[in-house]
């Protein structure tokens, strides 16, 4: 637990899981769709990658979806710009 969060938080992160977001992308010129091999802890995080797939001739942005998880995705590499 760090500094930033309270225990009502960290219970309910315990219980429910802690919220993600992804991003589904369609790979241009096929009809395969599938989710990004990126996981985001914030809304904004997904939004910047939406950002810059919007100039990438290979993938298309579809939408962002939102999950919870128990596994602890924020100790893995982040996204970067």
């Amino acid at each position: 637990m760090n500094q930033t969060t309270t225990v009502l938080t960290e219970i309910v992160a315990f219980i429910l899981g802690r919220k993600y977001y992804a991003n589904i992308i369609h790979t241009r010129g096929t009809n395969k769709c599938e989710v990004s091999s990126f996981i985001f802890r914030s809304k904004q995080e997904a939004h910047a990658h939406r950002n810059a797939l919007e100039s990438n001739l290979s993938y298309k942005f579809v939408e962002t979806v939102s999950f919870r998880s128990r596994h602890d995705y924020s100790k893995l590499t982040t996204y970067s710009k």
